[in-house]
């Protein structure tokens, strides 16, 4: 092509979220309309490395080439922030900075517009997808139930909120999507609906009581974000924030931070903390309620989840009387609730007591979404929580509900239910090294099951802890006496409590790994008073043995936690075990030599 196309003076829509796509796998056979930002040439400048904006994301990781490189060489858009469509491209895995990250190749693309002012606010995608996705499965789209929430009377408000007639995203192009939010966007303007709040609320932080209270705002795109407001931010717009009401909300990068999973059930990375410098801007002409977006996990794939929050559709099997549990703060009531979904499993969910009146026996063995419980696990056991930012939607008879419904119904006297875990099959089962291996991917936490051989005993199987019911805590003796730093309080009494690390070896490796009071007692079957009686009177060394002599060099299949956590400026790596099982060893060594002939197929075929 030897001349430069007409241009023609109009609006551009980008293909936002391509990026997005692209990191996922999804973009095969699109055409995205995309911006050129920055662009300089590679080597001998045949080729071209562009940064590229889709609207909400741009990445440097594109290449210009062939019939490209000549288009853009022939249309002289060295330094213009051209608007184009891309006619052929491709994708590829590279390793950047230790990191695997997708490269885009441009062949071929039309020119739309030479130069343009920049869309949007884009932000760099870093090229892979877990950095902005939460678990997916199954999507559901579903409208939210309107809740009453008792508000106060509205309050005289400072400059932080105002009410404006109507605020439209469709007029404004400073608005940018939700998804988009983030420290590197250094000031930004969304609009949402306010489809969840809480109440305010008092918490104790280390500048004392403070009051708080968060809300939950989804934008036309479905994206929703959470924001929290502390101390005199909550008189200020407790009365303003209402459910089904449109906002606008402008700040800057400092109002944003990471989102904490435990107490944010969003799915967005971050989370925006209202400071003097946001604006809240009320709009008169609300906006009509987005969809929530739910990313459905079936029961059998929560343990895959340890310690994150997901969204759930299952129905209510059974719901248990109330009960006492054992926690860190004493004895609380609790209410267990039966799930089950269509992978026939059942999963146990825990509800505190100032969530009871949620679930009434009026939702027995009817299906219900869940969104943003909390997945946890208790002696080996996966169970499902509802924190503090829980919803339960109830969507009547509509889509996915219906359909796990229709199946409750049709195989409720038929269904044969699994618990989780279930980790009876050795091709479950992982070797040390592999496990150890596992663990260098970005996962905070997991599990894994091994058999293996326990090789060794560390020295002090107990340890003397607080006497008040619910503390862990080990005391300190001093003057006669035991104090606890954790309730400050100093007693009389302890209490023994077992904290057992033993090796466990297969061959592939050996690792050291802690097991815990009830899992350690359930294991050597002895409680904790009595290996304190038996060290206490024959001595750390000979008490041990006594205890654990008869364990050494037996075989047991482990169901192993691991956890990274922060050490110092280092992390490190806890392993703890959570549920041990016997091993059936004529059955074990005819599942390893099923493997090994297996192994000897897999070289014959591939002539190794």
């Amino acid at each position: 092509m030897n001349s430069t196309p007409t241009m023609i003076k109009t609006e551009y829509d980008l293909t936002r979220g391509f990026f997005q796509e692209l990191a996922e796998n999804r973009a095969d056979g699109l055409q995205p309309i995309l911006q050129i930002q920055e662009s300089r040439p590679v080597g001998d400048g045949s080729n071209i490395r562009l940064r590229i904006s889709d609207g909400t994301y741009s990445s440097g990781i594109v290449l210009l080439k062939d019939e490209g490189a000549k288009k853009y060489r022939s249309y002289k858009m060295e330094n213009s922030r051209s608007i184009i469509k891309i006619l052929e491209f491709y994708s590829n895995t590279i390793l950047k900075d230790n990191i695997k990250r997708i490269q885009m190749t441009i062949n071929d693309f039309e020119l739309l517009a030479e130069d343009y002012p920049i869309i949007g606010n884009p932000v760099r995608h870093p090229g892979i997808p877990e950095k902005h996705l939460t678990l997916r499965n199954d999507n559901v789209e579903q409208r939210p139930l309107k809740e009453s929430i008792s508000q106060s009377p509205p309050k005289e408000v400072s400059r932080i909120v105002r009410n404006v007639t109507n605020e439209s995203s469709e007029n404004d192009s400073s608005i940018v999507p939700i998804l988009s939010i983030s420290p590197y966007l250094m000031q930004w303007k969304i609009q949402g609906v306010v489809t969840d709040r809480t109440a305010p609320s008092g918490i104790n932080t280390p500048r004392g009581p403070c009051k708080v209270f968060n809300f939950y705002v989804t934008d036309k795109e479905g994206t929703e974000i959470k924001v929290s407001c502390f101390g005199d931010k909550v008189a200020q717009l407790d009365g303003l924030i209402k459910v089904s009401s449109s906002y606008t909300i402008k700040g800057n990068n400092k109002a944003i931070r990471a989102s904490k999973k435990l107490y944010n059930n969003t799915g967005h990375g971050y989370e925006i903390i209202i400071k003097n410098d946001v604006e809240v801007i009320k709009c008169e002409n609300s906006a009509p309620l987005p969809a929530t977006k739910i990313n459905r996990v079936k029961l059998s794939e929560i343990k895959t989840a340890p310690e994150k929050s997901v969204d759930v559709v299952a129905v209510v099997h059974f719901i248990e009387e109330l009960a006492d549990r054992n926690t860190k703060l004493g004895m609380k009531k609790v209410m267990n609730i039966s799930l089950i979904d269509d992978s026939v499993t059942v999963v146990n969910l825990v509800v505190w007591e100032d969530r009871f009146n949620e679930f009434t026996r009026d939702l027995l063995h009817k299906p219900v979404i869940l969104k943003g419980v909390q997945v946890n696990e208790r002696n080996g056991v996966s169970e499902l929580v509802y924190i503090s930012g829980s919803r339960i939607i109830n969507s009547g008879d509509q889509g996915i509900t219906q359909d796990i419904l229709d199946w409750y119904t049709r195989e409720r006297s038929n269904i044969r239910i699994s618990n989780l875990p279930s980790f009876t099959d050795f091709d479950k089962n992982v070797t040390l090294h592999s496990a150890i291996v596992s663990t260098l991917n970005d996962k905070n936490c997991g599990y894994f099951n091994i058999v293996g051989k326990i090789t060794k005993f560390k020295k002090n199987l107990v340890y003397e802890a607080c006497s008040r019911e619910g503390c862990m805590k080990k005391v300190a003796f001093q003057n006669g006496q035991y104090y606890c730093s954790k309730c400050n309080t100093i007693s009389d009494n302890f209490r023994y409590i077992l904290l057992v690390a033993l090796e466990i070896s297969d061959h592939s490796g050996r690792l050291w790994m802690k097991m815990f009071d009830e899992v350690a007692e359930k294991f050597l079957k002895i409680t904790a008073s009595e290996v304190g009686s038996i060290v206490k009177a024959n001595g750390e060394e000979k008490g041990r043995n006594m205890v654990v002599s008869n364990f050494l060099g037996t075989i047991h299949n482990f169901n192993v936690k691991y956890k990274i956590e922060p050490y110092k400026e280092d992390e490190v790596t806890r392993w703890s075990i959570a549920h041990v099982k016997p091993v059936n060893l004529a059955k074990y060594a005819e599942y390893l030599r099923e493997m090994c002939d297996s192994a000897d197929e897999f070289c014959f075929e591939h002539d190794m």
